[in-house]
This record gives C-alpha cells, structure tokens and sequence, in this order.
C-alpha cells in the first residue's frame, strides 16, 4: 500500500454488534490504553501493539490482562480482528496500519470510535483547553459518580477514585478529555470534534502541538469547530482567565458562562487559602456567596478547575453539600503533582508539566504548598512543542517559583531541524541570569548523580515530563535513599 493511500482513507460508522475483536496500533498512549479498557470491560476480544510502552498506561493494560505486542508488523493482525483502531501517533509508513487498510479490515480514528461505541445518546460533556483538561474531568466525573448519577468517564490520567482512567456509563452523563490534537493521520481534525457534546468546559487555549498548528490563529480554529458543535440548548463554561478562550467562546451559539479564581466572574472564588492539606475558598457568583469549599488539590489553577467542575455539577442538579462531600474525597490523578516517593524528609513530586504555563503555575502551587523549602524543578523537554524552540523566551520565566532548575537534552534532539531546536544551553543562560542555578545534562544519569550529590534533608524536587524520563524516577529514588541511608549530607556551604 503507499502511504498516500493511507492518508486518504475513509472510515465509515462502526457497527458495534458486528465486532467482537478490536485491534487498537498505538495502544499504549494515554487515550488509547484507556479505549483499549473500556473494550475490554464492555466485553470485546481486545489486542493491541506499540513501541516504547510505560507506566502507568503499561501497568494499567497489563491488570486489564490485554495482550500488548512489541513494534508494529503485519503479523500483529493474526488473528484477523473485526475493527482496527489507528492511534494518531501512527504514521504513514507505519506496516501494520498500512496492512489493515489493504487487507479490508474496517479501521477508523480513537475518537471515532469513542464516539460510535460509547457516546451516542449520551448527554456528553466535554472538557477542552491547553490546559487543565485532565484534572477538570477527573473533578467533574467524581463529582457526578459520587452523586450517584453514574456517569460514562473518560480522562487521560489514572485517576485515584476510579483505580484507572475510565468509568463505563450506566446512567445518561458522559464526561470525556477533549483534546484539540489531531485524531488519526485519515482523520485530520480534532479529537473533539467527534464527541457531539451537550456541555463543555472550555479551560484555556494557548498556542500548544507546533508539529501540527502553524501559529495561535490556528489553534484557535481548531477550538472554534468545537464551539460550532455545542447545541443552542447546551452550555459552554470558559475560564476568564484566558483571553484567547473568552475570544473563542465568543462564537459559540450555546449560553456561555464564565469562571475564575483570579477575578469576578459568573462564578468566582474569593478568600482563598491554601494549607497542607489543599484549597479553601468561598465560591460566588454576582447575586454573592453561594458556599464555602475544600478540596485536596493546590495552586490557584487548579481552584479554576474545581470552579469550572462545580458548575457544571450545579447545572446538573447537585447540591452545595454533594458537591463538596465529592471534592472530599477526591484522590487526585497519576503524575499531576503526584508524591511518587519520599526519602527522609526529602519530597519528590512527579508532574506531566511539559508547557511554559503548565511549569509556572505547577511550581507556583507547589511554592505555595512548600513555602520554606528548596524547590528543584527537573524538566525534559520532551512533546513536540517543547523541544522546539518557539517558547525559547519563556521556558526561563516559568521557573521561577523554583531555586534550582536541571534539564535534560531536548528528546531526539539529534533528529530535529536544526534552526527548530530549543536552545538549552540559552535556557540555563537565561534562568542564571534570572539568579537561579540551572545545568543542562545530555544524560539521565547525571542528573541523578548531581541531585544525589547536592541535595538536602528539606528538599523537594519536582520531576516535570509527559514521557518516562528515561526511568529518571526509580533511578533519582534509589540513588537518594542509599544516599540518605549511607552517607552525610552535603551543606550549602560545600556546593
């Protein structure tokens, strides 16, 4: 088959009672694994290959008993599945995608399928934005499982509550991570124009996926033909801290409200306080105070998150107390300020971090969160945006809530143009001239050794990729414990 072909192809609507066995190609990233589960659970023979598989996607298909193959082949579609799902990060030359075409199996996108298999006669909510997604559905799914509504969830994380990334639907809500990437490389639209949502939940837009939008006006109209599919009678919630969201939820046809933590807003939060254990503030909208909330998150972004999931809830019908006996018990997701270890009194934080705004205000919360302590921040510029060199200015900005800043080379560096390269070694420039010690390291390892080396009882070093970080985590873990365990601890003085 050539690959123009392959481009050009054309999925048709899938006929769930003719499929028992579904093949997902590219069936460990964060969205396809989490498709993957929900076949399995609703009861489909489900098979699946990819290369460079990790956790927590690796663990989570590997309690779901779902049989992953390594690399892709042709070999791989023995025996012959009833449906082939093509994750987005296939590309056309990928020879196993190319021999379910030419072989007549019915293929189609994530999202197309999602839709056909899982989201029709649903009232679907869908949370969309540059940033924020994840931790806003979670919120929103719990808020309404909790309430016992249950509802159909999708998030791209494993979230605490549900022990995974999804909740199968028995009642009427679905509540689904909108993402503006592509969906498949047939299928050039956003993964979000497939849901057909009833609300949405509209968190930022920024410029974000350099390798498929030229520039923000792009980005934009990707946002846009989301705003095109919200019925008159549904209900779009944008944050106002935004400007760029606030533009584009202009030219939605549905009742737009608005939300913040920073300013008034349809819904506001004012005295806000953060301590040990989370958020506090007083929710308002213009008539005045509606109810005092917690909730078991940090950083003044993530109170923009549970505003956004608590109108929602309150369209719904949920009452103030439901509400905050949900935000109780929340548990958090996988690698979004996640404690993934601690040696002595040392704190070490995982976070999927990988945008100049997603690194200053999960270091600004964590900040907040530790206010005495000596904060690393460990960054790996790893998506396709972050290793090139369009926030060349601000990647030095959005540390500054840290006292120490180490990054890896940028992820395949070597295979990137070179005028397109993320300038690391201006980084480290920048950030010391800011006042912040910062190394650049072309090694994991000597990351590892240089935090072993100078890190104190007090610290808290925050682990900041949306990849593994070539297995940084366990490695920085152990080598401190043996560290903490055998050897003295290295002064300020003596650095």
């Amino acid at each position: 088959m050539q690959e123009a072909e392959l481009r050009a192809y054309q999925p048709q609507q899938v006929d769930a009672s003719a499929i028992k066995h579904v093949h997902l190609i590219g069936i460990a990233g964060t969205g396809m694994g989490t498709l993957a589960g929900m076949l399995k659970q609703s009861g489909y023979h489900v098979t699946g290959s990819d290369q460079g598989v990790y956790p927590p996607m690796s663990d989570q298909l590997a309690t779901w008993k779902i049989k992953v193959q390594q690399g892709f082949s042709p070999a791989h579609l023995q025996p012959r599945p009833d449906l082939v799902i093509i994750g987005n990060a296939c590309r056309p030359s990928n020879p196993e995608a190319q021999a379910a075409i030419a072989e007549g199996i019915p293929c189609t996108s994530m999202p197309r399928a999602i839709h056909d298999l899982f989201l029709q006669q649903r009232d679907v909510v869908v949370v969309a934005g540059t940033h924020g997604k994840t931790t806003t559905t979670a919120l929103t799914g719990w808020l309404l499982a909790h309430a016992k509504r249950d509802p159909g969830v999708l998030v791209g994380g494993i979230c605490g509550n549900f022990q995974g990334s999804y909740l199968l639907p028995k009642g009427q809500d679905f509540v689904i991570e909108g993402d503006e990437y592509d969906s498949a490389l047939f299928d050039k639209v956003p993964k979000f124009v497939h849901y057909n949502p009833k609300r949405v939940i509209l968190t930022s837009v920024e410029f974000d996926h350099a390798d498929i939008y030229k520039d923000i006006d792009a980005v934009k109209a990707a946002f846009l033909l989301l705003m095109q599919r919200i019925p008159s009678d549904g209900q779009l919630w944008v944050c106002r801290d935004y400007p760029m969201a606030m533009e584009v939820a202009a030219a939605s046809q549905s009742p737009v409200r608005t939300y913040s933590a920073e300013t008034q807003a349809d819904l506001y939060a004012k005295d806000i306080r953060m301590t040990e254990a989370g958020a506090q503030f007083t929710l308002c909208d213009p008539n005045g105070e509606i109810a005092p909330f917690e909730v078991p998150i940090f950083g003044r972004y993530n109170i923009a998150n549970t505003i956004a999931a608590i109108g929602v809830a309150l369209d719904l019908g949920l009452s103030p107390l439901a509400i905050q006996e949900g935000l109780s018990t929340f548990q958090g997701i996988k690698r979004r300020q996640e404690i993934f270890a601690r040696v002595g009194d040392i704190v070490l934080i995982d976070d999927f971090a990988h945008h100049p705004t997603a690194i200053r205000v999960t270091t600004q919360a964590i900040r907040e969160r530790f206010p005495s302590r000596r904060i690393w921040g460990i960054f790996e510029p790893r998506s396709n945006t972050a290793r090139r060199n369009v926030f060349q200015e601000d990647l030095p900005r959005s540390f500054d809530a840290c006292d120490i800043a180490l990054f890896s080379w940028p992820y395949l560096f070597d295979k990137m143009a070179s005028d397109e390269r993320l300038d690391i070694e201006k980084v480290v420039h920048d950030l010391k001239q800011r006042g912040k010690r910062a190394i650049a390291f072309p090694e994991v390892d000597q990351i590892v050794s240089y935090i072993t080396a100078k890190a104190r009882p007090d610290d808290v070093i925050v682990v900041m990729s949306n990849g593994g970080f070539g297995g940084l985590h366990k490695k920085l873990e152990q080598a401190l414990f043996d560290r903490f365990h055998h050897g003295p601890w290295i002064d300020e003085e003596d650095e």
